[in-house]
């Protein structure tokens, strides 16, 4: 197995390269990602961030950003570990959640933390989230990536994702809202995040019997992911413009007006009076700003 930490705290970056290593470095030789980044939501491949996350947070600094993978919205920060494991050698290991989450499981047991896999693909300690997991599987390669709640802002996913609810019709995929806790919270000793990362990097060594072989990082490779956090990752057309058709109501004074969003821009409405919503990105300034004139 080879094993990169990735020392950028960029969320664009991280999930470019995480994309880039998985489609062109990743061969016979498992590999394994490790990283932390600075706050962002992000969104599985088949969902509508409009939905899943708090409206008050979709015109603020917090990036939103999708992934190639499916599952559910998530929230990161420097304190959430993120790992990524890559393999050709994907065989009953499709869906097989529990295989890649074994050795972490393992080392949380081991540091006297009751954690139990919740099928399909989380980890629970004292009946709460510390772990969300989700797979992609592209030209005959396996992605498993998730995070650890280590010591992440517990307060903000509760009010952005958790209590958060907003009904819609479409065909997106809704994301398993669970409460969530930190690890942090619940070790016996003190542990840092990097202690805590050095931790699960040694937990996959031995739990696999590998060899820890450093992953290089060409040149090549760092312009690739440089032109797909450019092309794909900062794009509105990628974190936004995909988002399955769907339509929501919104209640006005005298009537419930259906709205008809389609890859995130306003498409329909049923009522003349709102025309002037066609055109606008669902839940934008622009479109809260119409709204509230017409109030």
């Amino acid at each position: 197995m080879a094993i990169y930490k990735s020392l950028s705290f960029n969320p664009y970056f991280n999930l470019a390269l995480e994309e880039v290593i998985f489609r062109y470095m990743l061969s016979k030789e498992d590999i394994l990602m490790l990283w932390v980044s600075d706050s962002a939501f992000i969104v599985g491949r088949n969902q509508n961030p409009f939905i899943e996350i708090n409206r008050d947070y979709l015109n603020k600094d917090i990036p939103i950003i999708r992934r190639i993978s499916g599952g559910g919205t998530i929230y990161q920060d420097r304190f959430t570990i993120n790992f990524s494991y890559m393999t050709s050698d994907y065989q009953e290991k499709i869906n097989n959640y529990h295989y890649f989450l074994e050795p972490i499981i393992k080392l949380l047991n081991e540091l006297e933390l009751n954690v139990i896999f919740m099928p399909k693909s989380h980890l629970f300690l004292e009946g709460k989230k510390i772990s969300g997991n989700a797979q992609a599987f592209i030209g005959n390669k396996l992605l498993h990536h998730g995070t650890l709640l280590f010591d992440s802002n517990i307060e903000l996913i509760e009010d952005a994702l958790v209590k958060h609810t907003q009904t819609a019709v479409g065909n997106q995929v809704l994301s398993n809202k669970q409460f969530c806790v930190n690890i942090k919270q619940k070790l016996r000793k003190k542990i840092t995040i990097e202690e805590m990362i050095n931790l699960v990097m040694r937990a996959f060594i031995k739990e696999r019997a590998i060899n820890d072989n450093e992953l290089v990082i060409s040149d090549d490779i760092l312009q690739r992911t440089k032109e797909l956090v450019r092309d794909k990752y900062l794009s509105w057309d990628w974190n936004f413009g995909r988002t399955p058709r769907f339509e929501v109501d919104f209640k006005s004074k005298k009537e419930n007006i259906k709205i008809v969003i389609d890859k995130g821009i306003v498409t329909g409405i049923s009522n003349n009076d709102f025309l002037g919503l066609i055109g606008c990105v669902y839940l934008s300034e622009e479109y809260l700003s119409y709204l509230k004139s017409k109030q």
